[in-house]
């Protein structure tokens, strides 16, 4: 009997089951729920507000290749150079692309002046074997005369100018352009 009482009292206080959602008029939702809201999605693809740029990454016959990569608007020199500072991708490695950049270098500025744009990082960023180092300043240089606007570059490091190697191993404080590195020029 008490068992009995039990499960009617339990079964008093559920709640309706009804067959499907049901329309609530207007005047029975709680005046703070009334406001109107609108639902928002997030897309992670290429926008409106991204460009397609072009980086120089090293490939498997040792020579510079030209690979694709995005940034958002407007393009500048300083945002292509932060893009070929990022490491390859995972499809570009498959490819055997590779880079000569040192992966923990930062961009300090990319300031133009006369077309020639001063790359300043923070460190010396080329590394290994002399032809990979020539590589890495050439990959820069590929890529950075690839933006509108400009025609050689020069180096620093946190703000000092930088004497780097051209294409035939001679130390230059002048400007390079593609000229300097003619053996890395993509096929």
């Amino acid at each position: 009997m008490t068992l009995m009482a039990m499960v009617l009292g339990v079964a008093a206080c559920s709640s309706p089951v009804d067959s499907g959602p049901k329309a609530i008029q207007p005047a029975r939702i709680p005046e703070g729920l009334r406001s109107e809201t609108s639902s928002t999605t997030t897309t992670t693809g290429p926008t409106a507000e991204s460009e397609e740029v072009t980086v120089y990454l090293i490939g498997q016959d040792q020579r510079l290749v030209p690979v694709k990569r995005r940034v958002t608007a407007p393009v500048t020199v300083e945002k292509v150079l932060r893009k070929l500072l990022t490491p390859p991708t995972n499809a570009e490695g498959v490819a055997g692309y590779r880079t000569a950049i040192s992966f923990d270098t930062t961009l300090l500025s990319a300031r133009i002046e006369n077309k020639i744009v001063t790359v300043d990082v923070s460190k010396v960023f080329a590394f290994g074997d002399v032809t990979d180092q020539i590589r890495a300043y050439a990959q820069v240089v590929f890529t950075a005369v690839d933006v509108g606007g400009v025609t050689g570059v020069q180096f620093a490091v946190n703000g000092r100018r930088l004497e780097v190697p051209a294409g035939d191993g001679s130390n230059q404080s002048t400007p390079l352009g593609r000229g300097a590195y003619p053996q890395f020029t993509p096929r």
